[in-house]
């Protein structure tokens, strides 16, 4: 493809996005596009599109021990911004909860190294001040991927469900119940 139909093809696909995000505003048409674009669900929607157009791979069932969930165990947990940050007995490995996207990986003021990710279910968790990044942005993950390793023996955690943070006393029932 062209550089020059490449421009025009942005360029119209940007003038729709805001058109449609301005009639949205105005109330004219009931397509939640700013919602897609500003919580990362376009991300999640073309995942799936170009997903459906993939053979499924097969799966096999086997059996095996119960997998040990390392954010069960946490030893402190101190409500911070949007989230929590929460003390663990030593560094680990920080692993995809189910399939989605890497959204994010550089630092923040708040969070300082952090990486986001969507998942599949909807629910967008940010993990901050991680020590390295496993991922690169836009990265596809599926369950138990290393997204980072920890360097401290602390990590910020927020999860966002339908673009709100999840209060700070629910992410111990949220981690604990595997629903990453």
């Amino acid at each position: 493809m062209k550089w020059k139909t490449k421009w025009i093809i942005a360029i119209v696909l940007m003038v729709s996005v805001v058109g449609l995000s301005k009639l949205e505003e105005r109330q004219l048409v009931n397509i939640p596009i700013t919602q897609y674009v500003t919580t990362g669900k376009d991300f999640v929607v073309m995942k799936k599109w170009v997903s459906s157009w993939m053979a499924d791979d097969e799966v096999i069932t086997v059996s095996g021990d119960s997998v040990f969930n390392p954010f069960e165990t946490y030893e402190s947990f101190q409500p911070y911004q949007d989230g929590a940050i929460i003390s663990y007995t030593q560094p680990m490995s920080i692993t995809s909860q189910g399939s989605g996207l890497v959204v994010f990986t550089g630092y923040t003021r708040q969070s300082g190294k952090t990486v986001t990710v969507q998942y599949d279910n909807g629910d967008e968790v940010t993990y901050g001040f991680v020590g390295s990044f496993s991922t690169l942005p836009y990265t596809a993950v599926k369950l138990g991927d290393e997204i980072a390793m920890m360097d401290e023996e602390a990590v910020y955690i927020r999860v966002k469900r339908n673009g709100i943070p999840l209060e700070p006393t629910v992410l111990a029932t949220y981690m604990s119940d595997g629903q990453q």
